[in-house]
């Protein structure tokens, strides 16, 4: 269903893709304890959810108590409402540890398997994660880590990321990863913000079919970031066979742990775990840069809260379940992935890309190891769908339950591939978040219905309202889409930004009272369900007619021949403006008079003639970025002969120069 066909017949509802069957599922635990303590009773989650933001601090104690956190000293107050977005104070007087928390479980069962394209395999128990864990904070500590001192990590999504930042959390050290997919400059931007005094590195990986030479990069990195002390190199296939005599003060990982394991074999003591203040730096993410120059933001432990409610509450994830990651440290799924271990899951690492490696890597790895539940890019199934990389008669994928589509916004059609091609009766629905919130903005609940195109419920906790132009919430019609009220995985501050300043002028200036997620949406007024169409700041308005990208990749899905289409506007020297189509087309199809002409027929049909472009023309390939959001704010600017500051996060950059080099002439 278009835009226009919402609104215009708010009647009409979209199909349901997934037909729940009751299950008492972690959710139906919480809401009978929040139902029992508080003396209230909810018919459904929308009654829920609707006292969970009206007392969002009596729902975050309520999360504290259902996962049991453990701490040397309790909070006094959860929060005090008096307290604005711009000086957040959670769980006041507590003091408590990340990494103690996730390492409550210390048995036999997996909580790590770590795999690769290779199928080399080895399976962590939650006794030796601890053990492990307890190595490298020897190690740190033998080298000078202090409370307070960063920790960088530069590596593809390997095991020993997650035992450096667990340790590093245990000593309250600061950890900051970047994503290996990064390039020189674009890490020592990065890195030099927050002068890491230890930096964890890999050798060379593939990634979406291509091979990124860390080896190569690494001796031009670490003599750009002073603060390093040392660098602990993880060889590739976990032999020392890696030449590392060019990267300055730089050792392998058994090399630097190595006096660390013979102490504890001679004096096996558990790990002291610093204990710090809820809202105490753990971990600083950069955002992805689509919009602008990448921001530095400082995350507490509240990040890790917001991963119990997720995966805990919204998604049902138990010690039955196997969780699927493929995102390395320096993208926050890989935080909130390691933060499942609070659950006792098992998680399995995945270090490559195997939704390119064949078309059926990923779902043999799902009847391999028995995954129950992932994320994956949206644009990851869209890829699949056009080039059927489905399942085989041959997979049972039986454990599999849920897939949640992230990174953009997910298609009607994503829907139906993953409920119909994929397996039928699939749990699923768009999961949409982002690096401030350290989480998702909408929630899952598997007992209700999940509606084609839409996602399912707003997240506990969180007063998610659309605003029209004026500032006023709207149900119905597109908006900006905001939150209402504090939320503890908020970043505590931005880097550097210590009177929040930047806090305020980046998320707070435009709509007062409310915290800007910056995005264009829409709530259908009969299920409740949001639609999220992109950015904000990528709406397009020729001729008076305002519309977003989207609408025009919704008009076109599914279009014969056409691979992938990028929609922009152009302007003059006098901000007259008209919208331009890049498509991509499917090897074999030529994009002739005769298709330009269909697709504006197929725009019009589906949206209004308004939105049909003034330019179709043909380009070699269309920029993504390390998170599969597709660029459309850069190829703006690059089309508009505008400098840009964020070419490193582009995952195929080689097609920049066609739309920094185009001339379209003048209007």
């Amino acid at each position: 269903m278009s835009q226009s066909e919402r609104e215009d017949d708010s009647e009409k509802l979209p199909a349901i893709v997934y037909h729940p069957t009751y299950t008492e599922t972690q959710l139906v635990h919480f809401q009978k304890m929040v139902e029992k303590e508080y003396n209230v009773k909810f018919n459904d989650y929308w009654d829920l959810h609707e006292w969970s933001y009206k007392n969002y601090p009596e729902c975050w104690g309520c999360v504290w108590r259902f996962f049991n956190i453990i701490c040397s000293k309790p909070y006094s107050q959860v929060y005090d409402r008096k307290n604005g977005f711009d000086n957040m104070e959670w769980f006041k007087d507590a003091r408590l540890n990340y990494a103690e928390n996730l390492l409550k479980y210390r048995d036999s069962e997996t909580a790590i398997i770590a795999t690769d394209a290779d199928d080399d395999t080895e399976y962590i128990s939650y006794e030796e994660l601890y053990n492990e864990v307890r190595v490298y904070v020897t190690a740190l500590r033998n080298e000078g880590i202090k409370k307070g001192d960063s920790v960088a990590c530069y590596m593809s999504n390997k095991k020993e990321a997650v035992f450096a930042f667990l340790a590093t959390a245990a000593m309250g050290a600061i950890w900051c990863g970047t994503l290996p997919l990064l390039g020189v400059k674009a890490v020592q931007s990065r890195f030099e913000q927050i002068s890491p005094k230890i930096l964890f590195t890999t050798g060379n990986f593939t990634f979406d079919n291509k091979e990124f030479n860390m080896n190569e990069k690494i001796p031009e990195i670490v003599p750009g970031v002073p603060s390093l002390k040392k660098v602990v190199y993880c060889p590739t296939k976990l032999k020392n066979g890696e030449n590392i005599s060019e990267i300055p003060n730089c050792v392998y990982i058994s090399d630097f742990l190595r006096k660390a394991r013979q102490e504890l074999e001679h004096n096996p003591k558990d790990i002291e775990f610093e204990q710090l203040p809820f809202d105490y730096p753990l971990c600083i993410s950069f955002t992805s840069g689509t919009t602008g120059a990448p921001k530095a933001l400082v995350h507490s432990t509240g990040m890790f809260f917001a991963s119990l409610r997720d995966f805990g509450l919204h998604q049902n994830c138990t010690r039955r379940d196997t969780l699927f990651n493929q995102c390395p440290n320096g993208w926050i799924s890989w935080n909130m992935s390691v933060n499942t271990l609070h659950l006792g899951l098992t998680l399995v690492l995945y270090d490559g890309d195997p939704f390119q490696e064949s078309p059926t890597r990923f779902w043999d790895l799902v009847d391999k190891f028995g995954i129950t539940s992932t994320y994956m890019w949206s644009s990851t199934i869209d890829f699949m769908d056009i080039n059927n990389w489905g399942p085989t008669p041959q997979h049972s994928l039986k454990t599999l339950r849920q897939i949640f589509p992230i990174g953009s916004p997910a298609k009607p059609s994503t829907y139906d591939f993953l409920t119909r091609k994929v397996k039928p009766g699939l749990f699923c629905t768009s999961g949409y978040g982002c690096t401030e919130v350290f989480g998702l903005i909408n929630g899952m609940d598997s007992n209700m219905p999940v509606y084609r195109g839409e996602q399912q419920v707003p997240s506990l906790g969180m007063d998610i309202r659309v605003l029209d132009e004026n500032g006023a919430p709207v149900i119905g019609k597109r908006g900006v889409v905001v939150l209402a009220n504090p939320y503890p995985a908020l970043p505590v501050s931005l880097l550097h930004d210590e009177n929040k300043e930047k806090v305020k002028e980046l998320y707070l200036s435009e709509y007062p009272g409310y915290w800007n997620l910056a995005d264009d949406g829409w709530q259908n007024p009969i299920t409740k369900g949001l639609v999220v169409y992109g950015r904000s700041d990528e709406t397009m308005n020729p001729k008076g007619a305002r519309y977003n990208c989207a609408d025009i990749y919704f008009a076109l899905e599914g279009f014969p021949g056409l691979k992938d289409c990028v929609v922009v506007s152009q302007y003059n020297k006098d901000m007259d403006e008209r919208v331009i189509l890049f498509v991509k087309m499917l090897p074999g199809h030529s994009l002739t008079d005769d298709v330009k002409e269909e697709i504006n027929k197929t725009i019009e049909r589906h949206q209004t003639y308004e939105h049909v472009p003034d330019i179709i023309m043909e380009a070699p390939d269309i920029p993504y970025n390390l998170t599969g959001k597709k660029m459309n704010a850069l190829v703006k600017k690059l089309i508009n002969k505008k400098p840009i500051m964020n070419a490193e996060i582009v995952i195929n950059p080689s097609c920049l120069e066609f739309y920094k080099n185009l001339d379209l002439g003048k209007f």
